[in-house]
């Protein structure tokens, strides 16, 4: 059992969005000689480095860098005083204000307030043996497992991603023709699919890349911005089927009436709660996310907090998207320092209107702002602009 000191404990589950505005707001504080929280801190991440998925695109469209699009958490937390713990959270115990992690070895930490920023998992169910792909996922091993298996890459972890779109180049270069499908009907599909129709032009002449989107595209966005959207993927030659993925297998991706030649599949399908989330004793909604209020406060557990796609608002919907972990988390920063300080805690209340900015692959890109919509470049460098003042902010 490992304990930390008799002042109170703050353990911060997850390197996410809001978990790195935390960390700034602290390291911040420390070089002003402010007032500090009065605990002790720790962040428990599986990964030194996390990367921003908002310019994931951009790097696979070769327009950044591997370390462009990274953010050094443990130095971060140097910077920010707080002690960074490199393990895998597989246990919530909530009652007894525990968690479990494992890296070299199963360890056990106590909290006396807990803040999870541990994103989620890719929505596989979609694979009849969705179970034997995690299975084989969680098993990290190179081993050829079945068809169903090597050739689907999830988008999440990140991390994981990255080495598989790699894996996925070099394949393409070596393949007399090389056929890629991205199965979503969201952003990040659309993003995706485009980025890498942009690489792949670069690398293989022959090659098609298929965008399996089932018949709702892009639902939570208005019409014009849908139109403008597809326009885009029709100027980059990317066949639309809407229809829904059913399997892959023996290199055949199979949708609701269709079965197409695919030599790799990148699944983009939405979220689904951490396998972490079945066995927790914290009251849990929808498919598997951590329920809480419009203070980001577990409704089962006061000491407990999440933020981002590892947790649903019970009050209202509130859509899992970085713009919301980014805004959501400032507020359970907020509350977090509130709650141990025995203070008024604020309330998220996400804003009529968003911007959201979605990258065409080639320095291009289409804004909403409600009803409003703009596209072009001066879009992606607006886009541009923002999400480096994003990954910049605690660079020297």
């Amino acid at each position: 059992m490992t304990k930390f000191s008799s002042k109170k404990t703050l353990l911060l589950a997850g390197a996410g969005h809001a978990h790195i505005g935390m960390l700034r707001r602290l390291s911040a504080a420390r070089l002003k000689d402010a007032d500090t929280i009065e605990a002790d801190i720790h962040l428990i991440s599986q990964q030194p480095q996390t990367i921003y998925s908002g310019m994931l695109p951009g790097w696979m469209a070769g327009h950044y860098q591997l370390h462009d699009i990274s953010i050094d958490i443990k130095s971060l937390c140097v910077r920010a005083g707080v002690r960074f713990i490199q393990q895998s959270l597989v246990q919530v115990n909530a009652a007894s204000n525990k968690v479990v992690t494992t890296g070299d070895e199963q360890t056990d930490f106590d909290y006396d307030v807990l803040s999870l920023n541990t994103g989620a998992d890719t929505d596989m169910r979609w694979l009849p043996d969705h179970n034997s792909y995690n299975e084989y996922r969680s098993d990290n091993d190179d081993n050829n497992t079945g068809a169903a298996n090597t050739n689907v890459i999830a988008i999440r972890p990140l991390s994981t991603f990255i080495t598989q779109w790699q894996r996925i180049l070099k394949a393409a270069q070596q393949s007399e023709k090389y056929q890629l499908a991205i199965i979503g009907a969201g952003a990040a599909a659309i993003e995706l699919v485009m980025a890498a129709q942009v690489t792949l032009r670069n690398i293989n002449r022959n090659h098609q890349v298929t965008l399996v989107c089932g018949e709702n595209l892009l639902s939570g966005f208005n019409s014009g911005f849908r139109q403008r959207v597809i326009k885009q993927l029709h100027r980059h030659d990317i066949t639309i089927v809407r229809e829904r993925a059913t399997d892959y297998r023996d290199g055949k991706l199979s949708t609701t009436h269709k079965s197409l030649p695919i030599n790799a599949v990148i699944a983009a399908t939405g979220v689904i709660g951490s396998a972490w989330t079945a066995s927790t004793d914290l009251e849990i909604e929808g498919d598997g996310f951590v329920a809480v209020n419009d203070k980001q406060q577990s409704v089962s557990h006061p000491n407990v907090f999440a933020v981002g796609d590892v947790a649903i608002r019970v009050d209202k919907y509130v859509a899992h998207s970085g713009v919301h972990s980014v805004h959501g988390g400032a507020v359970e920063a907020d509350n977090l320092l509130a709650y141990l300080g025995d203070n008024v805690m604020k309330s998220y209340q996400p804003k009529s209107r968003t911007l959201y900015l979605l990258s065409c692959g080639d320095k291009y890109a289409i804004g909403s702002w409600g009803n409003v919509n703009l596209q072009g470049r001066w879009v992606w460098h607006l886009k541009k602009y923002i999400d480096k003042r994003f990954i910049e902010a605690d660079k020297d």
